[in-house]
């Protein structure tokens, strides 16, 4: 496993119950670390306006902005396939 973007430390968070992640498997899956969040009505339709759903098993998780945009960065400057280029 190894950790996709910056540390929570580095976005700022600080303390056990705020560290939002995101963590690369290595079978190339993600693990994402952020709050569990109930829609609201209004978040319900607009998902459903999507086409996204939330299926069994599932859960939604909130992720910080900040935390996803520094994966994503890491993730384009390594291109598809990754450091092992697999």
């Amino acid at each position: 496993m190894r950790r996709i973007g910056s540390t929570p430390a580095e976005r700022g968070s600080v303390g056990a119950n705020n560290c939002p992640d995101v963590v690369e498997r290595d079978d190339g899956d993600f693990f994402v670390i952020g709050k569990l969040h109930l829609l609201t009505a209004p978040e319900a339709e607009r998902m459903n306006e999507l086409g996204a759903s939330i299926g069994e098993g599932e859960s939604l998780v909130l992720v910080p902005r900040d935390c996803i945009l520094a994966a994503a960065k890491q993730l384009v400057f390594e291109g598809v396939a990754g450091p092992g280029g697999t």
